[in-house]
C-alpha cells in the first residue's frame, strides 16, 4: 500500500502546513502584479492570511497590493480583498460554526440626517449603515462618505466612486458590519473600497 500524499487543487494550491510560498506560486504572484520591492516579511505575513482566512490568492479573492508610502520611503504591500471576500469567509465560518447569518436592510442617509431604504438622488449619500445578523445578535455599522470616497488631485471622486457612489459606501459599510460580526476570520483582512482612500 503507498504512502504517497497526494495534492488537490494543483501546483497554485495552498496547503495548511506551508511555510513558504512554491516557486510555481511566486511567479503567478509576481504576474499579478506584486513586484521585487515586496519584503519577504509581507510575503510570510500574505500567506498565513491567505492560509487562516482560506481566501485563494490566485482565483483573485484576496491580493497583495502595492502603494508608496511616504513614512517607509518605499512601496509597502498590504493584503486586501474585495466584499465578495469577505462574504465567502462570513459564509464559510457560519457553516463551519452550525450558526445563522443574514442581514437587515442597508439604508442610505442623506445631508441632513434622514434615513433612506433605497439611494435614489444623484448626489452621494452622507452615509450608509448596514447590520449583519449572526446567530441571533446585530452587528451594525455605519461608514461616513466623507471617510471613505477616493478622489484624484482635483478634490473629485474618482474611478467608481464618481460613477456609483452609493454603492461603493455600502460596500464600505458591510466590510465594517462583516469586520465586526467575525472578528476572528477577518481581522487584518480589508477591502479594496476601505483602502482605496
Amino acid at each position: 500500500m503507498s504512502t504517497e500524499i497526494v495534492r488537490t487543487g494543483g501546483a497554485l494550491a495552498i496547503r495548511p502546513d506551508q511555510t513558504s510560498w512554491t516557486p510555481e506560486q511566486s511567479a503567478v504572484l509576481q504576474q499579478s502584479g506584486i513586484s521585487d520591492d515586496v519584503t519577504a516579511a509581507e510575503l510570510s505575513g500574505f500567506l498565513h492570511l491567505c492560509q487562516r482566512t482560506e481566501l485563494d490568492p490566485f482565483s483573485r479573492q484576496i491580493y497583495l497590493i502595492g502603494r508608496k508610502d511616504k513614512k517607509a520611503g518605499r512601496v509597502v504591500f498590504t493584503p486586501q480583498t474585495g466584499i465578495d471576500g469577505y462574504r465567502v469567509v462570513a459564509r464559510r465560518a457560519t457553516a463551519k460554526s452550525g450558526g445563522t447569518f443574514g442581514y437587515e436592510a442597508t439604508l442610505w442617509c442623506d445631508k441632513d440626517g434622514r434615513w433612506r431604504d433605497v439611494w435614489l438622488p444623484d448626489s452621494p449619500p452622507a452615509a450608509v449603515k448596514v447590520t449583519v445578523l449572526r446567530d441571533g445578535q446585530k452587528y451594525s455599522a455605519v461608514a461616513l462618505y466623507r471617510e471613505y470616497v477616493q478622489t484624484g488631485w482635483e478634490n473629485k471622486p474618482i474611478g467608481l466612486w464618481g460613477k456609483m457612489p452609493a454603492s461603493q459606501l455600502a460596500k464600505c459599510a458591510e466590510a465594517l458590519a462583516l469586520r465586526k460580526a467575525f472578528p476572528h476570520d477577518l481581522a487584518g483582512v480589508y477591502t479594496a473600497e476601505e483602502m482605496a482612500q
